[in-house]
């Protein structure tokens, strides 16, 4: 295969990569918001509150993505949903917390999980990989 045949497949990556990272966002518009509670009062959703166990479980799911460089839900069922996380969101690439809320407000199964009307709190966290990749993780919670 040649390299023109990719061309299509990564220009559409890069645009969404850069309308995921608010680089063709409005403003005032859902997918600006800087944090998840803002993105959920954009969409008339009442603010999730911040969550001790919830955050260790999407710190402790950041740093294992981080350490193996793969990006996935590995353990989701076993480990962090009984824990109380109903919803799981991952990413990678973004240097801050905005621009992950971002890339996920502009993904429809992300986006659902965070108008979850069922949840009332959120962990959110990251860690860098060895390769210098930033992994994210949110588990949102009742």
């Amino acid at each position: 295969m040649t390299t023109a045949k990719f061309a299509p497949a990564l220009v559409a990556a890069l645009a969404l990569a850069l309308v995921g990272c608010g680089g063709l966002g409005l403003t005032g518009t859902p997918e600006t918001a800087r944090t998840l509670n803002e993105f959920r009062a954009a969409n008339g959703r009442t603010p999730l509150q911040i969550d001790a166990k919830l955050t260790a479980l999407a710190q402790s799911h950041a740093a294992d993505m981080a350490r193996r460089d793969a990006l996935d839900h590995a353990g989701f069922m076993e480990q962090r949903g009984p824990r109380g996380a109903r919803a799981e969101n991952v990413a990678y690439g973004c240097t801050d917390s905005a621009c992950a809320i971002r890339m996920w407000a502009n993904s429809s199964g992300h986006r659902s999980n965070m108008l979850r009307a069922d949840v009332t709190r959120y962990g959110l966290a990251s860690a860098k990989s060895a390769s210098g990749k930033t992994y994210w993780a949110l588990e949102v919670g009742e």
